[in-house]
């Protein structure tokens, strides 16, 4: 049987909504992989990182999520340590960074280095600026929840 020119337009429509959606999960596999630790993702387990990247997939658009990227790195050079820290120092005087000792995009080396460029107005605060999470990703929130608050309410208090 013979498809009008309106039939395949919807099945051209169709699999391009599949290419694009599968597309979409790659992307959210691979974001979640890079924000993640290999550690705390086994810990978890398979299924529930599936439903987080139903989730992406499912709320989010390929082209909505091209935007934020180009929106949070559209500037050349922006998020260097040096670039950051230029920016920051007219109005940060104190600061805590944290970052997991496995992150992949904002590697420990990257942040400690944004620590030296930014100083300390104390001094003896200098070497509490920083922390290293042992076996942690980007996401040392959620990873070790209990360490991170407890280094956050003691850096506030």
């Amino acid at each position: 049987e013979m498809l009008g020119a309106n039939d395949a337009d919807i099945m051209n429509e169709k699999e391009n909504e599949e290419t694009n959606n599968s597309r979409l999960c790659a992307f959210a596999w691979s974001i979640i992989l890079a924000t993640y630790s290999e550690q705390f993702l086994a810990s978890v387990g398979a299924a529930r990182v599936q439903t987080w990247v139903d989730g992406v997939c499912k709320f989010n658009t390929q082209s909505g999520l091209k935007a934020i990227l180009l929106q949070t790195h559209g500037g050349e050079g922006q998020w260097t340590p040096a670039s950051m820290a230029e920016e920051m120092k007219g109005y940060v005087e104190s600061y805590k960074l944290v970052v997991g000792s496995n992150d992949k995009m904002a590697p420990p080396d990257q942040v400690l280095r944004l620590a030296q460029l930014l100083g300390t107005q104390d001094e003896s605060k200098q070497d509490n600026c920083c922390r290293v999470v042992e076996n942690c990703g980007h996401a040392v929130p959620f990873e070790a929840m209990r360490l991170w608050r407890e280094d956050v309410i003691k850096y506030l208090t």
